[in-house]
């Protein structure tokens, strides 16, 4: 068992966020019944997995990631991989957008 599927028990995550079945569950396209088939052991898809991960553990809000999102971070990754890896770690620790300032390159 990987440790995402181990540490993703649906019933817990939603009594730790104060939620109910069909807040829940609503938030990523489940019926409240079929989470509630979930939470009571049926086997969650790889895709319900992965959006319960994201809005409920990683705390995304999916409606607002686009495809342009996706296509800055894929073209910033392939240009530039090292401003990529310390953007990735600033935000990371809290201090992107927080007064950072780019660093000039001098040539």
């Amino acid at each position: 068992m990987k440790q995402t599927e181990k540490t993703l028990n649906p019933r817990e995550i939603r009594h730790k966020l104060g939620l109910n079945q069909q807040e829940f569950w609503g938030r990523i396209g489940v019926t409240q019944s079929g989470g509630s088939r979930y939470e009571s052991g049926r086997a969650m898809p790889k895709p319900v997995q992965e959006l319960l991960r994201l809005v409920h553990v990683d705390q995304i809000d999916v409606r607002k990631i686009t495809r342009g999102d996706f296509q800055v971070i894929s073209y910033l990754k392939s240009s530039d991989p090292g401003l990529y890896k310390r953007l990735r770690q600033e935000a990371s620790s809290g201090n992107g957008g927080s007064g950072g300032h780019r660093r000039s390159r001098h040539r």
